[in-house]
């Protein structure tokens, strides 16, 4: 459980929980419909007096009660109080999928404030600009954490209080600001719970940013049900990592966007079954029937897919469930029927009713809306009207109702467009566009491309560049309103009246399939190239190619930054992409951050025997890097291998100033002399990845040689190629080897570079390069190392993990491991094995290889 706030001091239940069915102190009711006395604390009190051990919310950074999470939210809120004493007056704070950030959030609805949710990946002028038109306190977790505990009493508030301000896209320039009561509230959290019947025996998955109306409304509507909600960022992990979270917390419902849907369905995994999901909730954008088909044929999961139709103004539209059972449209799913206690009308364009199969303008009428917007009487008289005592609101979408009374969308009847599945007015960016020095002139449209739509702006200006305008925009829309094709015109085509002739435009750019030219300048552009190129799949990146203009989404940027982080080390936000969005100016930001670790870093104590885990029972566990690999790059499996020591093993001068290891018979001496400082004697467990594989099994003949115990030795992919297969005693020509490498890299090094790696393979460990060159430099070490090298046959027991990249022969991996040897093939790549989300399933195999010794 996260600490990050102090406790209240109230009289503790005196119970704990881990998040299994808790038996109840009163019987809890289902959420249900709301009337004006509810409010959101009103309802939390029920759930956390009914289920205090139960548990409320999980997240990757922790867990907590319902007991405590109430406990929590008082406390906060008495200091909420303390900070910000006008009620009236709004608090924006940052929301997260963290336990601290969402104790925060309904925190602030418990003092009585109205919460305005920041999204911490909008760039910071955005937030700071709904702040200012919000009129509100910004207040974050660290302000909380640094005044004392208050007694500062609460305010008692009715459901018609304004709990919410969700900011939206804006027709005017400036974003809308949705007023949502206490009722509004629990009414959306309502629809949700009562349509997917949540309770106790549930656990919602909720795979949607929490600063996000569906986000929140998620989080309310499980919370508020007493059903156990776990919270995960889609921004912040790769699709891969999603897998896992559904199959380990036995979600029983997701709620996603449909783009994770269709990530997931693409992701190789043996183990995507999903037993325990029912239902799986879309939002944002419409769900295509092909989705559904594919997620089911890969996944074999027999979830219940509802496409939920939605706006932030007035809630549940229309939602439709698609069972096994239930016949799929061709093409997009339809958004369905409305729920009960609303009704919904398609008004045409003369005012008149639509009869069944006319298209006009969807309008839903109900008890419960929004209460217009911030500062806004003109867009709120529009939108809301009064029909005899209930509410009217005028969505601005186009729809059309069948003879079965089931909605379909075909468009909106403004300007506003749906991109990624997000709401985009573009006059909002066209202001935005025209606001920035040396644009004179400027309009902004939709555009498909590749079937997918997207904006296009054209503008004129004398100083600034393509590039420019879309660097500057980075900085204050978010990434879904930047705009991903920017041309530059002499003059904007208009009309004899002024207007723009958009049938004057000219074509929108093609995406260009991929660079004219590859030039690249150092490893770290080399390698970043490659990653982003593999991510837009594309055959080649030139450096100031921009990532927007070639596809990049938001999904892909997300993609990225993973990889990034697996294979630099280092933690990159969305936000330090604003301004670095091509090869070039990313790598320039990735070498810098590798400097800063460095320096913060120091000189290691032992800069070649590295403790990824000194704590735990049993012999450690002592794992070889690949060449030229950091220790760092091991810690994604020392952190699935729980339970006992893990230390890794790095190149020699890798990490401080010495004289590197050219051999592997050098290295392997030399690191049992590092392994025996810690366990002097055996029986000893082994692993290596890569090169440090075929190190490890040298390690394995050193001890020998010295009397010690050799318990076990895991080898993680060392690829058995022809050429060193050949080098093993006994091993003929019959024998399977590995396929080799594929031709030619797809960035030719020049002459220059092949002279400056020369250079540096001849100074390395005395002379310090950058840190991705010495990475490359020590892999090239390690690579002519192994070149020399005459592998031995080993007679202990053997584990070896193998690739599609590598033979899974028995017969030839007998010829180096005679004695008692398992063979287990993993899907991935050779350097994936290491990372996630192949790790988990390397994981365990060791585990169960170790455990199998015992």
């Amino acid at each position: 459980m996260s600490t990050g706030f102090s406790s209240t001091g109230l009289p503790s239940t005196g119970l704990s929980g881990t998040g299994s069915v808790v038996r109840s102190r009163v019987a809890l009711a289902p959420l249900g419909r709301p009337d004006a006395r509810d409010t959101v604390l009103g309802r939390l009190c029920e759930v956390a007096h009914a289920v205090p051990a139960a548990t409320a919310l999980v997240t990757d950074d922790g867990s907590i009660t319902f007991d405590e999470l109430l406990h929590r939210t008082y406390a906060v809120a008495r200091k909420i109080a303390t900070i910000a004493p006008t009620e009236a007056e709004p608090v924006a704070v940052e929301t997260a999928s963290t336990i601290d950030a969402v104790v925060l959030m309904f925190a602030v609805f418990a003092s009585g404030r109205v919460l305005v949710p920041l999204d911490q990946h909008l760039p910071e002028a955005r937030r700071e600009q709904i702040v200012v038109q919000a009129g509100a306190r910004r207040l974050g977790i660290e302000d909380i954490a640094s005044i004392e505990d208050s007694s500062t009493p609460l305010p008692v508030v009715t459901g018609d209080h304004i709990a919410l301000i969700a900011f939206t896209s804006g027709s005017t320039g400036a974003a809308k600001g949705v007023l949502l009561s206490n009722r509004m509230c629990l009414s959306k959290a309502y629809e949700v719970s009562s349509t997917l019947g949540l309770s106790g025996r549930h656990r919602v998955g909720n795979a949607l940013p929490v600063s996000f109306g569906a986000g929140i409304n998620t989080l309310l509507a499980g919370v508020l049900s007493g059903s156990q909600v776990h919270c995960r960022d889609p921004r912040t992990e790769h699709a891969a990592n999603f897998t896992e979270w559904v199959t380990t917390n036995h979600l029983t419902t997701l709620h996603c966007s449909p783009s994770l849907v269709r990530a997931l369905s693409a992701i190789p995994s043996a183990d995507r079954l999903f037993p325990s999901l029912q239902y799986v909730v879309t939002y944002g954008e419409a769900l295509h029937s092909r989705d559904v088909t594919q997620f089911r044929r890969e996944s074999d999961c027999a979830a219940t897919f509802v496409n939920w139709y939605a706006t932030t103004e007035a809630g549940a539209v229309a939602r439709m469930h698609y069972g096994l059972d239930t016949p799929l449209p061709d093409g997009f799913l339809d958004a369905g029927r409305c729920p009960a206690g609303k009704s919904v009308d398609i008004v045409r364009s003369d005012g008149i009713l639509a009869r069944p199969g006319e298209v006009g303008q969807v309008r839903v009428t109900g008890d419960c809306f929004a209460d217009g917007y911030l500062d806004m009487p003109e867009q709120t008289a529009l939108r809301f009207t009064d029909d005899s005592g209930r509410r009217r609101y005028w969505t601005g979408d186009l729809g059309r109702i069948d003879e079965r009374g089931v909605l379909h969308l075909v468009g909106r009847i403004d300007d506003a467009v749906k991109i990624r599945g997000y709401l985009v007015e573009p006059a909002e960016v066209e202001s935005a566009v025209r606001s920035l020095d040396g644009v004179s002139d400027a309009v902004v449209v939709a555009s498909e491309d590749n079937a997918v739509l997207e904006l296009a702006v054209f503008f004129v200006g004398d100083v600034v560049t393509d590039a420019d305008v879309r660097g500057a925009l980075r900085e204050t829309l978010p990434d879904w309103m930047v705009p991903k094709f920017v041309t530059r015109l002499d003059a904007i085509p208009r009309t004899h009246r002024g207007k723009v002739d958009r049938a004057a435009l000219p074509p929108v750019p093609v995406r260009v399939a991929e660079a004219a030219e590859t030039v690249l300048s150092g490893t770290t552009e080399y390698w970043l190239a490659l990653i982003v190129a593999r991510e837009l799949d594309l055959n080649q990146m030139h450096r100031d190619a921009d990532f927007a203009e070639l596809g990049a989404t938001s999904l892909v940027t997300t993609r990225i930054l993973v990889e990034i982080r697996q294979a630099f080390h280092v933690e990159l936000a969305p936000a330090d992409l604003v301004s670095a969005m091509t090869v070039r100016l990313l790598a320039a930001l990735i070498d810098e951050r590798l400097a800063e670790a460095e320096r913060n870093h120091g000189s290691p104590k032992n800069p070649i025997l590295v403790p990824l885990r000194a704590e735990g029972t049993g012999s450690p566990l002592f794992v070889v890097a690949g060449a030229g690999v950091p220790a760092v790059g091991l810690a994604p499996l020392a952190r699935r291998l729980t339970g006992r020591p893990l230390y890794a093993l790095q190149a020699k001068g890798l990490d401080a100033r010495a004289f590197p290891h050219r051999t592997i018979s050098c290295a392997a001496r030399a690191y049992v002399r590092e392994i025996q400082k810690v366990q002097p004697h055996g029986p000893y467990t082994l692993a290596g990845h890569s090169l440090g594989a075929w190190i490890a099994l040298e390690m394995a003949h050193v001890l020998e040689s010295h009397g010690e115990t050799v318990e076990h030795l895991v080898l993680l992919d060392p690829r058995l190629y022809r050429w060193l297969l050949d080098k093993v005693p006994g091993a003929g020509p019959h024998l399977e080897s590995a396929p080799p490498e594929p031709d030619g890299p797809r960035y030719k090094p020049g002459l220059r570079t092949v002279m400056r790696q020369i250079t540096q393979v001849a100074a390395a460990g005395i002379v310090r390069f950058r840190t991705t060159d010495r990475w490359l430099t020590f892999g090239l070490i390690g690579s002519m190392a192994l070149r020399r090298h005459t592998p031995k046959a080993w007679d202990g027991s053997v584990t070896v993990v193998v690739t599609e990249s590598n033979t899974s022969s028995r017969a030839s991996w007998e010829a180096l491991a005679p004695g008692r040897l398992d063979i287990t093939p993993v899907p991935g790549e050779h350097i994936g094995l290491v990372r996630e989300p192949v790790v988990t399933t390397v994981a365990e195999v060791i585990d169960r290889a170790l455990e199998s010794r015992r």
